[in-house]
């Protein structure tokens, strides 16, 4: 706007016009900069939440906008990050008080025996990196973020502000898959993906076929591939082709080329030693953080085959999960997903 009535105010000075009609154009000029002055903060004020909401009468205001030539990152009143407009997380590392399933990321122990050294793709809210990153085994954390922007989020929010500086961790700017290719050497204990929606535009790029052969490159032996399916079939379907063993624990796959070595005893003698800057995940004197316990190792049950092929079980083997999907096709690059067919109803 400010550049346009300077546009406007140079053409009236270089144009040959009487003088009157030169005053007139410049006091015009300058009423219009002064009406836009105080108008245009008013009429954009709430422009982002306008387009993320679209109106809904339930929605939070926006607390924090960051943009940036990677795009939009906002985070409403109750914590909840959004990515361009869609879901992206939560600012949360309670156990107890799960708002956001960072029951996944505490789960590691669970399919590893000794995840030393892990690779991490996507930061969002830094939640994931700071359980992963205090989790008694691992050795180094690497996670590759292609948005800056969570950066500055992440340091002014304190349960997860430490990440930042912890000496485990080492964060890159890159997009995931180019750094897996241009990095063949690098290999992990485990690689963990809390990919984003199976439908949004060029997620296929970390879900197909192709993808997860690039993946087996960089895991160490007995190394375990972690990742978020968003509750698609073709997307667990997928897992379980590219790889010989594989599982969904919740909405997440976790799949590997060697048999998987579920351990709850180890999972649960490492969630009652876990502490997050110097504090305890749990306090087993409470009635509420025991029951947390006793409910995550009851889903021990859901390994066993033929437990029911549904996606209620907490856990279900890869060979239910293929009879489950038989009518679906994996995901490849060249047929992108469910990227197209999502919102056409067609898968």
């Amino acid at each position: 706007m400010a550049a346009g009535l300077a546009c406007t105010a140079m053409l009236i000075i270089v144009l040959q016009l009487p003088r009157p009609q030169k005053i007139l154009g410049a006091s015009l000029v300058m009423v219009l900069g002064l009406l836009a002055a105080a108008a245009i903060p008013r009429l954009s004020a709430n422009v982002i939440e306008s387009l993320q909401w679209k109106g809904a009468p339930d929605a939070l205001p926006l607390v924090q906008v960051v943009e940036n030539r990677s795009g939009i990152i906002t985070v409403a009143a109750d914590g909840v990050v959004f990515g361009n407009g869609k879901y992206d997380g939560r600012f949360n590392i309670d156990l107890v008080h799960d708002s956001n399933g960072i029951v996944r990321p505490y789960a590691l122990s669970l399919f590893h025996p000794a995840p030393h050294t892990v690779l991490m793709i996507g930061l969002s809210s830094g939640s994931w990196a700071q359980v992963i990153a205090h989790n008694p085994d691992v050795a180094s954390l690497t996670v590759i973020e292609i948005n800056p922007g969570y950066l500055g989020l992440i340091a002014k929010t304190p349960e997860v502000a430490s990440v930042l500086s912890n000496p485990k961790v080492a964060i890159v700017t890159d997009d995931g898959r180019r750094w897996l290719r241009a990095n063949p050497g690098r290999r992990f204990d485990a690689i963990v993906s809390n990919t984003t929606w199976h439908f949004r535009a060029n997620t296929t790029n970390l879900l197909s076929l192709e993808f997860l052969n690039l993946i087996k490159g960089h895991l160490n032996p007995g190394g375990i591939f972690f990742y978020n399916t968003t509750d698609s079939d073709r997307v667990q379907r997928t897992g379980c082709l590219a790889f010989a063993h594989g599982a969904r624990f919740l909405n997440h796959m976790v799949v590997a080329e060697t048999p998987i070595a579920w351990d709850f005893e180890r999972w649960r003698h490492t969630l009652e030693s876990y502490r997050i800057d110097g504090r305890p995940v749990l306090d087993l004197s409470r009635p509420e953080d025991r029951a947390v316990l006793d409910r995550l190792g009851s889903w021990e049950a859901g390994l066993a085959l033929d437990a029911g092929r549904d996606e209620t079980r907490s856990i279900e083997p890869c060979p239910d999960i293929l009879v489950r999907t038989s009518d679906k096709r994996p995901v490849t690059d060249d047929n992108m997903g469910t990227e197209w067919r999502h919102f056409l109803r067609l898968d």
